[in-house]
């Protein structure tokens, strides 16, 4: 080797070692090297947190709290996150709720809050949500920051206008909020009514629409009335009906008259201790019935079981209180039948006005309808919710023959917890069905899902 190159070797060797001083003296000063290589920056909240791990793995609920309240000493993006991931497998409400709490504590802090919300808008943008999406806008709903207000709405509204999007995370979080029924649950339903969601989906509307009215705030009533006006069917009557239950004023759809009533009476206003609970009941005697029940919404579909059971008076009497109440139904209301037995069919593709010629067809196919083999409730369910109603009316003798009873009522709940379409069933009681049988199924299905249960002989 000669000289000249011997020289450069070394020269190489020595700005190679250099820069690995550099870099090690970097990493030193930032604390970017791994642990022993470098002093924990933060060896305090490295203990809390293993502390804190510790101290959550207790069975009672009020050490768990107490780990939450000692881990609150330490404000940080950190903290916010392990708290967040801790909530998502807590089964005890009190320590799940003081979670949540904490974690907007966190989030009142304009910094963190931002933090936050940059988090979960890369997150909205990957193909799969990371398991704290939900309590990221859990956290941020509650601000007060009208800027990151405007944020996380417009966050909420690209997401849910994607193809990924899901009503099932703001709906969760809005049924969640109302069992807090405080004054920070009140700001974040307000905050998820002003989505897009509320103006074009139903299930979405009624969800704020039925959380406000399990919320003791004046606001909310206030927020009821002033909805009255654009609201239809099914909402329409909600409002109505917790409004008049609740103040006992009996201004039926009068938008102006509530409004003047509400505009002198809420400074003295106070809640009853129990809220009044909202269900179909009939408002005036204006409105067509079946089996009792007031028929509040403008979109509806029958359901009615023609197996052989059925046979005799009990299916005379079916089709005939079906054909009655088709009969009266309003043209303002949209409907269809799904007839079944061993399979479902639905007489129309989709919902149609109830003119009097659709009405008279509709009738035609019920009365021409025979008798078959098998209970096929699921599948008639499920054809009925394909049609997007905002009521099904469900008659049937027997339990079904595609599916346990538990298992049809969990998946029915669980597709409607976004659609909020309310269920009524009416059972009839043949020479091959009892009361208890039928009761076993179609009375959580209908509790479940905002319905009404009738039991008929």
């Amino acid at each position: 080797m000669t000289g000249r190159n011997l020289t450069v070797n070394v020269q190489r060797r020595t700005s190679l070692s250099s820069l690995i001083r550099t870099v090690f003296l970097v990493g030193l000063l930032l604390g970017l090297l791994p642990f022993g290589w470098a002093a924990d920056p933060d060896p305090e909240f490295r203990n809390a947190k293993a502390a804190f791990i510790k101290q959550f793995r207790k069975k009672a609920p009020t050490d768990r709290i107490q780990a939450i309240e000692d881990l609150m000493a330490f404000p940080r993006a950190e903290t916010a996150e392990l708290l967040m991931k801790k909530s998502l497998s807590e089964n005890d409400p009190d320590v799940k709720l003081a979670a949540h709490k904490a974690v907007r504590k966190l989030a009142q802090d304009p910094a963190m809050a931002k933090s936050l919300l940059e988090d979960l808008k890369k997150i909205l943008k990957k193909p799969l949500l990371a398991e704290t999406t939900p309590e990221l806008f859990r956290a941020l709903s509650t601000t007060d920051d009208t800027t990151l207000q405007a944020e996380l709405l417009k966050a909420l509204d690209d997401y849910l206008g994607s193809s990924r999007g899901n009503l099932l995370i703001p709906v969760s979080l809005v049924d969640d909020f109302v069992k807090e029924g405080d004054e920070e649950a009140f700001k974040a339903i307000t905050l998820f009514s002003k989505s897009k969601a509320f103006d074009t989906k139903f299930g979405y509307r009624r969800c704020i629409v039925q959380a406000m009215s399990q919320v003791k705030h004046k606001d909310a009533v206030k927020f009821l009335i002033n909805t009255m006006p654009n609201a239809q069917g099914l909402i329409h009557h909600d409002i109505i009906l917790y409004l008049t239950k609740l103040t006992k004023q009996k201004f039926r759809d009068d938008h102006q008259d509530w409004f003047d009533w509400w505009k002198d009476a809420s400074a003295n206003f106070e809640f009853p201790a129990i809220l009044p609970v909202v269900n179909d009941e009939p408002l005036d005697d204006k409105l067509p019935t079946y089996y009792g029940m007031p028929i509040c919404a403008k979109r509806i579909v029958f359901v009615l079981d023609t197996s052989g059971s059925m046979r005799g008076y009990p299916i005379d009497a079916a089709k005939n209180a079906l054909l009655e109440v088709i009969a009266k139904l309003p043209e303002s209301v949209n409907f269809d039948v799904v007839l079944f037995d061993r399979v479902a069919v639905d007489w129309q593709p989709r919902l149609v006005p109830a003119t009097e010629e659709y009405r008279e067809l509709a009738m035609q196919v019920v009365r021409a309808k025979g008798l078959g083999l098998g209970t096929a409730s699921f599948a008639a369910l499920g054809a009925a919710f394909d049609l997007e109603p905002e009521a099904i009316y469900f008659l049937s003798d027997g339990e079904p023959t595609d599916g346990s009873p538990n298992e049809i009522v969990h998946t029915i709940r669980t597709k409607n917890k976004t659609r909020r379409c309310s269920i009524h069933t009416i059972g009839v009681i043949t020479d091959k069905s009892n009361g208890a049988g039928l009761t076993f199924f179609m009375k959580p299905l209908a509790e479940e899902n905002y319905g009404t249960f009738r039991l008929v002989n």
